[in-house]
């Protein structure tokens, strides 16, 4: 843990001090290239400076990458990396025609690698800067704002289904609206075929680079442990044969633990992978001896599981972790849920309350204090409850 938040620090100093120059000494330079006068200048280079401090403290805020999504918080490098080319992007834009400045692929770019409140804020410095280096006026500014904002918000919490058609119509609408609105009939105040051209090659040109991004984002944050987790969590993998070997009764309730898991990530749209993980793996230490954390963080190297899987596996086992991942949250319950009904089922076999046992075990778990500190609301901790509830079915297929 303090490696983890030591590279952390670093990483952030690092990002910090290459985002805020780059961005401050850029901007100086283009104001000048552009023939601003002085106090222009002076000007742009200092609302620029403003504006990175405000994203650099939603970067700060985001203790140990927490408040990032994906695994964007262990990558913030590569959140450097995409704010620089948006920057240059900012730049060339601002020689563009404004009805041509494909904003909203920048907005979507920034918010896909950091977070919404943390992409949102740097697409709208980004493109304020553009604004003020090409002598745009406030029209300008609010088409691209709302259309970028829309479209962030609209590819917030992409997952594996790659369900990327509405929000990429949607955007594209939005886009086209508002080019009509603010562009076409705004600046010229008619209507003519003509005045379209430039608004329809930026949609165009939004649509491709829109696309071009979420390759890259799906390739390099969705599906980057694919093929791991297809091992690992393959019935066949050799780990779980070993389980099933030594002790039918613990593969089975892996098995019926990682169920549930897949189960209820899917619905509350959490990492499936990751909690499947942790419900197949939460005792495999039991091969090696004894299933404590040290252990089966030993197995989970030598079987180089994802950084999300292992995460899970922590907090679920080492006490002195707290549980902060919604996964985890859903394995503890998954594990108590299933190890109760089971246990029951062993001592008696009449008819039992589903219902009642389902009730009991959330009570016990949340009055525990084990939760406290999980990201987990109200609401999924609700609709998870429901979910156990409505598998009356397959519990009594345990029997």
């Amino acid at each position: 843990m303090a490696k983890d938040k030591m590279k952390y620090g670093k990483n952030i100093c690092l990002s910090a001090a290459v985002m805020f120059s780059a961005t401050v000494l850029s901007v100086c330079a283009f104001s000048y290239v552009r023939g601003l006068d002085g106090a222009d200048i002076i000007r742009n280079t200092v609302m620029s400076g403003i504006g990175i401090f405000t994203v650099l403290l939603f970067m700060a805020q985001a203790k140990a990458g927490r408040l990032f999504e994906y695994d964007n918080g262990e990558h913030m490098l590569r959140f450097m990396v995409v704010y620089l080319i948006c920057l240059a992007f900012s730049f060339a834009i601002a020689y563009l025609p404004a009805a041509g400045w494909p904003y909203l692929a920048v907005f979507v770019f920034l918010t896909l690698f950091s977070n919404l409140q943390t992409g949102i804020c740097a697409g709208t410095i980004l493109l304020a800067v553009s604004i003020l280096l090409a002598g745009h006026g406030a029209e300008i500014f609010v088409l691209y704002f709302v259309c970028g904002f829309a479209g962030a918000s609209l590819f917030k919490g992409l997952n594996e289904a790659y369900k990327i058609g509405i929000p990429a119509v949607v955007s594209i609408m939005f886009l086209l609206t508002g080019e009509t609105a603010c562009v076409v009939l705004y600046a010229n105040e008619t209507l003519r075929p003509e005045l379209f051209l430039i608004p329809l090659i930026n949609v165009i040109a939004s649509l491709v680079l829109l696309l071009i991004i979420l390759r890259v984002f799906y390739a390099l944050v969705i599906y980057k442990h694919r093929n791991k987790y297809l091992e690992i969590n393959d019935q066949e993998c050799a780990l779980l044969v070993e389980l099933k070997e030594k002790s039918k009764e613990e593969y089975y309730q892996a098995v019926h633990t990682a169920y549930f898991c897949e189960r209820i990530s899917r619905l509350l749209l959490l990492d499936v992978n990751a909690a499947k993980t942790g419900g197949y793996y939460r005792r495999i230490g039991s091969l090696r001896g004894e299933n404590t954390w040290e252990t089966v963080s030993g197995i989970a190297s030598e079987y180089a599981f994802p950084r999300e899987a292992v995460r899970i596996l922590r907090e679920f086992l080492d006490k002195t972790v707290p549980v902060r991942q919604k996964e985890t949250a859903v394995l503890l319950m998954s594990d108590a849920v299933i190890s109760s009904i089971l246990y029951l089922l062993a001592k008696k076999n009449e008819k039992m309350d589903y219902d009642k046992i389902i009730d009991t075990v959330f009570k016990q778990k949340l009055e525990s204090g084990v939760l406290k500190e999980c990201s987990m609301t109200l609401e999924e901790l609700y609709r998870m409850k429901s979910i156990f509830k409505e598998e009356k079915l397959y519990y009594d297929f345990l029997r």
